[in-house]
Formats: structure tokens, sequence, C-alpha cells
């Protein structure tokens, strides 16, 4: 959704439209043919690019624990995580936050994407440097970035990012539909079933 909206600036066209201004000047860009980088293929990276080969993208991606047997299997290009940065047209990321994990897309990586290369972050705050990124936005290496997720939550009211022109933002909405909270509710039924009947689950620690 956030892709879609980046792509074709509809919460900027609904704002103005809303306002009453008819301006049709915003250009955006078509997502077939494009590259999409994943970065982090568990399962929800892998379902992101499942999707994205529906919409004919390129799709390669960066995760030090899966393998080219498996990134075969969901159809992405395994590379390491400075090829993705500099070939993709939109990056999306989807690792947990860990030590190793904080700022992994960064001043750095800004500077080695392509210019006009767009971010979405609907994983973790910290995994973005968002310093970083206001930076790259301003001086146009970043095209547009779409956010679920910052490094303080809530964001400072009146943030430079949150209101920035490139920027389509949303308050933590990631699993906020009926449908996931339905499933979420039918997986704690069944994994606490099974864990009492001595049964294998998902999600388990140790």
């Amino acid at each position: 959704a956030l892709m879609f909206a980046l792509a074709r600036h509809i919460p900027q066209a609904n704002r103005k439209l809303v306002g009453g201004e008819w301006d049709r000047g915003f250009k955006g860009i078509e997502l077939t043919g494009k590259t999409l980088g994943v970065v982090g293929l568990g399962n929800i990276g892998a379902v992101v690019a499942e999707r994205a080969h529906g919409l004919h993208m390129k799709v390669i991606g960066y995760d030090p624990v899966i393998d080219e047997e498996r990134a075969k299997e969901i159809g992405v290009d395994l590379l390491p995580l400075d090829d993705v940065i500099k070939q993709a047209d939109i990056i999306t990321v989807h690792t947990p936050m860990l030590p190793e994990t904080k700022h992994i897309i960064g001043k750095q990586a800004f500077e080695n994407c392509k210019p006009g290369m767009r971010l979405i972050n609907c994983a973790r705050g910290g995994l973005v440097d968002e310093a970083a990124l206001l930076e790259a936005l301003e001086n146009g290496k970043c095209g547009g970035a779409a956010l679920d997720v910052y490094e303080k939550e809530p964001p400072e009211k009146g943030s430079p990012l949150v209101n920035h022109p490139k920027v389509v933002c949303t308050p933590h909405l990631g699993a906020s539909t009926f449908d996931a909270q339905v499933k979420v509710a039918e997986i704690i039924c069944s994994n606490v079933g099974n864990f009492l009947t001595g049964k294998d689950y998902i999600g388990r620690v140790n």
C-alpha cells in the first residue's frame, strides 16, 4: 500500500483536491519494470517479493540468514547489501531490530544508492537513520520515502521528516486490519491448543 501511495503521490494529491485545488501536475512512477530491493527476506519480506512479481518488478534482496535455495524459491536474486542498495529503484526494509541492523539504511546507503531511489520502512523505526534520510530527501538523492514506523513513536510534533513533501507517513498501522486481528487470535488459540496437547507450534523461541 505504501509503495503504491509513494509511487503515485496519492496522499499529496488527495490533500490538494480536498483543499479545493485541481492539480494534475503530480508526476509519479510506474512500478512495472522497476527493481525492488528487499532487505530482510523472512516471512514478510518473502510475501512482499511475491506481490512484487505480480507487478512484473525485478526483485533483488539481502538477508544473511537465508541461502540461495530459499532465495530461488521466492524468486529473489540474493546479493550483498551494498549491491542491493546500488541497484534498487525502491528499497523496502523487513529486518528485525537488532544492534547489527540499527541504521542499516544510513548515510552510506544514501550516498551509494541510485539518484531518486525511494525508500519504504514499515518494519522497525531504528532501521533507518532518519537524519540521513532527511538529508537525502533534501539533496535529491532519495526521491521519496514512505514510513509507518519511526525512531521515536510518536514522532515529535512538527517533525521535518513527517512534514516533508516527499514523505508518506502513517502511524504504525502495520497489522491494523480486521483480517489480521482475526488471524492473530486464531494463531494464538491454535498454538495454545497444540502446546497443551504436546504438539508442535509456530513462533516458539526455545
